[in-house]
């Protein structure tokens, strides 16, 4: 036994003193320094500016109630990759007259609390149609929307949805990036 130990411990310091490299006197080249994209950038209000191939359109509805404002906004997102589509459902409610309070101070006004759900699913686009297929139809329902175009530039105005509702071109999400 004592000898098997004895072996083992030349085998490890064998090992550890001849196995070690020897030092190089070359100095690695630096690395290239790579251009850091900037942070997401905010796009103006109003900007209908999108990528190729990304549409986003979303309409807001405003409800007054006693002395609350509740504000549902909709957002579509397709044709950032394959037939993939989401529905962005942002509810939230805010009080007028602290948000003239806060707007009259130079301040940013946030409203208290917004709830955000996400509806991922399928878009199929025909003939002046577009129609979004959530992927739980037995939660949401399926969507339709008339695709209006602008003559002069022959892209896409705005669209209708079953309840006449104008969905105009928007901001699409910035990625949530968590740590």
């Amino acid at each position: 036994m004592r000898k098997i130990f004895i072996a083992a411990c030349l085998v490890f310091i064998g090992i550890s003193v001849f196995g070690q490299s020897e030092k190089s006197n070359n100095i690695p080249a630096p690395a290239l320094l790579k251009e850091e994209a900037p942070l997401a950038q905010v796009r103006p209000k109003g900007a209908a500016v999108r990528e190729e191939g990304e549409n986003c359109f979303s309409y807001t509805a405003e409800e007054q109630k006693d002395s609350l404002v509740y504000v549902v906004e909709n957002l579509l997102e397709y044709g950032w990759s394959g037939d993939n589509a989401r529905m962005v459902v942002t509810r939230y409610s805010y009080d007028p007259v602290k948000k003239k309070e806060e707007e009259k101070e130079g301040r940013t006004f946030f409203a208290p609390s917004q709830q955000l759900q996400f509806i991922n699913g399928s878009y199929k686009a025909a003939e002046n149609i577009l129609i979004f297929t959530p992927d739980k139809v037995d939660k949401h329902p399926k969507r339709t929307f008339k695709i209006l175009y602008n003559l002069k530039t022959n892209k896409i105005d705005c669209l209708i949805d079953e309840n006449n509702n104008k969905y105009m071109p928007g901001e699409c999400l910035e990625p949530i990036i968590s740590l």
